[in-house]
């Protein structure tokens, strides 16, 4: 903290001397008199220019053009209400979006600090297979016009378990500090979104932080600290385990499998495992949040500043996680000539994060199978050996973030505005990873990874703005936009080091065969980058009379180097129109309307492919190695290239894939705007879509990549709020909005009509977020009740094994006495079908109370973390990840057991697959997200001292949930809807009192 108020205090003083020097004090004595305090630079702040600044100078794309868009209210556009998402103790921009906007699906599947979420916007538009889908799938985020670089997935080419992505798997949009933000802006429609071109294929979430401000110096704190409450746990030792087991056994273990009992449950007087189950102590607690900011801005017309630095930590309430964060960002506008300004924001962060101990997640980064015969001690006095050891591991996780903004504009012949911008976002991360050999089987292992993300941007753009006689408004505007994208990543990692004081990981050479680490053989490096080319160009003509009709074309031109050149450049338009009709003369005098705005839009753009290998020509990759590594040496140590088997087969020719959407929406006033409303209905599809195909084995490839997959998503967004009392004293602001998502395969390559890939199933004409299941039906008590093929006099059988005593009676839909993957049925959702919100907000003198509740309905979960408990017999010390005992593994799985038969576990069906409608649930829920009760202090000695604002605040976070989900947290599942219990972390309750301060 000593670093903190050094840094604050020095920048301070610099820039306040900097401004205070730019004129004299008469002249700011002047300047000052009648503009006590702006928001951000605007035409009343600048003293001799026509130039004009909007709060945020946030886009070069084509300048005006947001204004023109407010005027004309003709996109689809949900905001957030920063004043209540400031007093939450939120480390990242989607969890600030959960229940108060419409139009989009947030998923957090694990409580964990810091870890990287997904959020989908009006649906998902591609078919979410794995991690790596998810990388393509998620919207843009933009920052004052930015649109910032996130993560590639081409990381996950070398890793053999979809788990994590390499590296630190951190959110990167933890670096904005909330206390910075001025807003932020769900842009749904491509009226709202267009500008941004192929950018905005999956919408875009519009972030504008605080500007330079013309005023006297104003300092600001904000400060806060809170604590999450340790979670229950309902901690079970030996006894409890082979208790539950025994009657399986009993009913159908033959003499081997009684052998077989796990050793570490055959002997009850083992204190080890049959002692006091008090594991939780250990690793669950009661976790610290903590943060402060601090924000110094003011000047002249001609210069103005704006300075703030920031530090914040969150604890996590499992495993000892957590994160820290420390940001410092700087703006100022100058204006040396008339008519000319120059915008500068730079932006800096730096996040340590502190990951979980998963041993799953430790043998994916391994790439290493550990023994798993015997779990862990339910028992903390043996247990603490195991967290003992774990205090010798490094698991440091670093990322850094930069972003740098500069913009000129220039005004000319009264109606001509030039705008150039040039923007850098550069994201760097690192993971240091060392076990010891302790916990690595006498094997120690080492990696070190470092990450790149950049971006460059270039744009520049002529506007022409007039109004001419007889209330006609034109805005033209010209441009040229060019992005330059580069990902990259040196990983390397050891194995077996010589000792475990070496914590380092330095490769060998051909002539010095030992390395830093250990043996060469033993040592592995990966060097990869991708890059990637946008340049555009593009047209806006905006037409409006009287603020009364509103038209707009926007025409853009992209080309994308990761298309070949007859397939690179892309022409993609946008047409919008809005008429506000409260301003017609039959209505002008009504009492009752004070707006009512009918808007609609139709729009394409193109969707950028992630990859280089569509450029054209034969790919090759360092495929298969010789442990069936996907990536690695395949000869006497070293790379050999190959076809790309695993990656598919690129078909030649590869085009644009692109989205067209349909929006059409009104927003209603009644009663001075007390009663406020907004309808959408809209229709976006994503057409020629890349699939890869699975193709037969014997073609060697593992599918064809190729163009020819469309996908429909489609629904409505409703909001609505009303001030219900509206006193001197007493105020009472209600809202509710509602958002649901339908979605429908409308093609697929090549016309095919019904698809399997993995454990999911696709159909043209029906939803692609449908499970595949088959459906129960009870057990089948003994043989006899097995039914017979009256044809072949043969019993039914799964997938040609002969269904017995104690195995599931499953519906065998094609009626050929044989269950297999043909009686599956497409059932539940992955996806709501309605979420959205409910806010209250009271008002009582000086007291603030604020409450918001979000729903979720209509969504499926299926329970696999209660699957996995009775799959004990097919999960015991097997080779492989599922065989993995956590420590939570010594906890009662939560669910309804008195509805799941009581199957045989060694049957060769796989009785207890989680894919069937036995562990399909209702997710749906409502919970009181947020309750806030705050203070707003207003004293004589205040005024006095010249303390503009003090605010003192206290909330609680996730109090209440109401589900009928019997299994966990029914919002804590993982992306694809499984409910894996131990790698979902539930989020906890938290509270926090904090201050905001402004003198």
């Amino acid at each position: 903290m000593k670093y903190f108020y050094f840094f604050l205090h020095r920048g301070i003083y610099f820039f306040a001397a900097m401004c205070l020097v730019s004129t004299s004090s008469e002249a700011q004595n002047v300047l000052f008199k009648n503009n006590k305090d702006t928001s951000g630079v605007n035409a009343d702040s600048l003293a001799f220019s026509k130039v004009t600044s909007t709060r945020r100078d946030t886009l070069g794309y084509f300048p005006n053009n947001e204004l023109f868009l407010k005027r004309s209210a003709s996109g689809a556009i949900s905001s957030v209400d920063i004043g209540e998402v400031k007093k939450l103790p939120y480390t990242s921009i989607d969890q600030m979006l959960i229940g108060r906007v419409t139009g989009v699906d947030v998923r957090i599947p694990s409580a964990e600090p810091g870890k990287r979420n997904s959020v989908f916007v009006r649906g998902t538009s591609s078919l979410l297979l794995s991690n790596r889908d998810l990388f393509y799938a998620q919207p843009t985020y933009v920052v004052d016009g930015v649109p910032l670089i996130m993560e590639h997935a081409f990381a996950y080419d070398i890793q053999r378990f979809d788990f994590n992505r390499m590296g630190t798997e951190t959110n990167l949009l933890g670096f904005l500090d909330i206390n910075d933000i001025e807003s932020i802006e769900v842009l749904k429609d491509f009226a709202a979104s267009a500008k941004y071109g192929p950018n905005a294929a999956n919408g875009i979430i519009n972030i504008t932080t605080k500007a330079p401000r013309v005023g006297q110096m104003r300092v600001s704190v904000n400060a806060y600290a809170g604590v999450a409450l340790k979670p229950a746990v309902d901690a079970v030792n030996g006894r409890y385990e082979s208790d539950f087991r025994l009657p399986f056994y009993q009913k159908y273990a033959d003499e081997t499998q009684w052998r077989n009992f796990p050793r570490y449950l055959a002997d009850s007087s083992q204190a080890r495992y049959y002692g006091p189950a008090n594991w939780d102590d250990l690793f669950l607690r009661n976790a610290f949040t903590e943060g402060i900011q601090a924000a110094v801005s003011g000047g002249t017309p001609y210069a103005n500043f704006r300075f703030s630095i920031g530090q914040s930590s969150q604890q996590g309430v499992y495993d000892k996680t957590g994160i820290k964060r420390y940001d410092v960002n700087f703006g100022i506008n100058i204006q040396p000539i008339r008519n000319l300004i120059f915008t500068t924001d730079i932006s800096v962060a730096n996040q340590n994060r502190k990951r979980n101990e998963f041993i799953r997640d430790r043998a994916g980064d391994e790439d290493y199978l550990f023994n798993y015969d015997a779990p862990f001690s339910p028992n903390k006095a043996y247990l603490q050996q195991y967290y003992t050891a774990l205090e010798n591991t490094i698991n440091r996780n670093k990322n850094n973030s930069a972003r740098i903004i500069a913009n000129a504009k220039y005004s000319f012949l009264s109606h001509f505005t030039w705008n150039t911008r040039f923007a850098i976002d550069y994201g760097q991360n690192f993971r240091d990873f060392f076990v010891p050999t302790a916990l690595g089987e006498g094997n120690s292992y080492v990696s070190n990874y470092d990450g790149l993300n950049r971006r460059m941007i270039l744009d520049n753009s002529l506007q022409f703005a007039k109004t001419f006689p007889g209330k006609h408004h034109v805005e033209i505007t010209l441009g040229q936009y060019g992005q330059w994208d580069k990902w990259r990543y040196d990983y390397g990692r050891a194995y077996k080091g010589s000792s475990d004081y070496v914590k380092i990981y330095q490769p060998g050479t051909d002539q010095q065969k030992e390395g830093r680490f250990g043996n060469f053989r033993l040592m592995f490096n990966t060097k990869d980058f991708t890059q990637s080319r946008l340049a555009s160009f593009y047209t806006n003509i905006g037409y409006n009379f009287n603020e009364k009709y509103f038209v707009s074309l926007y025409v853009r031109r992209d080309g994308s180097s990761y298309l070949d050149a007859d397939n690179r450049w892309l022409i993609s338009p946008t047409l919008s129109a809005s008429w506000k009709v409260h301003k017609e003369d039959f209505l002008k005098e009504s009492s009752w309307l004070s707006n009512l705005n009918v808007r609609a839009s139709w729009g394409r753009v193109g969707r950028l492919l992630m990859d280089e290998m569509y450029t054209g020509g034969p790919v090759y990759n360092v495929d298969a190695g010789w442990n069936g590594v996907p990536n690695m040496s395949t000869y006497n140590g070293f790379p050999v290239i190959n076809a790309a088997y695993t990656t598919g087969y690129v078909v030649p020719g590869t085009s644009w894939p692109v989205v067209e959407q349909l929006n059409g929406g009104i927003d209603i006033g009644l009663f001075h705007d007390r009663l406020r409303a907004s309808l959408d209905v809209y229709a976006k599809t994503d057409r020629n879509l890349v699939l890869k195909v699975p193709t037969l084995e014997e073609e060697g490839y593992t599918g064809i990549v190729k163009n020819g997959m469309d996908i429909r998503n489609y629904g409505y967004e409703l909001s609505i709020d009303a001030d219900v009392v509206k006193g001197k004293k007493f105020q009472w602001t209600t809202g509710i909005n509602i958002y649901t998502n339908q979605n429908k395969l409308m093609a697929l390559p090549d016309g095919i009509t019904d698809l399997v890939i993995n454990n999911r199933r696709f159909l043209v004409g029906k939803p692609v977020d449908r499970y595949w299941l088959l459906l129960n039906e009870g057990i089948y008590n003994s043989d006899d009740e097995v039914p017979v093929n009256p044809k072949t006099g043969r019993k039914m059988t799964y997938q040609g094994v002969t269904l017995k005593k104690g195995d599931p009676k499953w519906t065998d839909l094609t009626g050929d006495f044989d269950i297999n993957d043909k009686d599956r049925v497409m059932k539940g959702r992955l996806s709501p079908a309605a979420t959205g919100g409910f806010t209250n907000t009271f008002h009582y003198g000086a007291w603030d109370v604020n409450i918001l509740l979000n729903y979720s309905f209509g969504r499926k979960v299926i329970n696999q973390a209660l699957a996995d408990r009775f799959d004990f017999a097919n999960r015991e010390a097997i080779d492989d990840p599922k065989a993995i005992k956590e420590i939570s593994w010594w906890s009662k799985v939560e669910g309804d057991y008195s509805k799941i038969p009581q199957y045989n576990p060694w049957s060769a069906v796989y009785a207890y697959q989680p894919n069937q409608t036995l562990f399909l649930e209702d997710g749906s829920f409502v919970k009181l997200r947020a309750l806030t009760v705050a203070y707003n202090m207003q004293t004589e000695w205040m005024k006095r001292s010249g303390v503009e604002h003090l605010r003192i605040y206290a909330t609680g976070n996730n109090l209440l949930t109401w589900t009928k989900y019997k299994g966990g947290d029914p919002e804590a599942v993982s992306y694809f809807g499984y409910d894996e219990g131990y790698y979902n972390w539930a989020a906890p309750r938290t509270f926090t009192l904090g201050f905001n301060f402004q003198f």
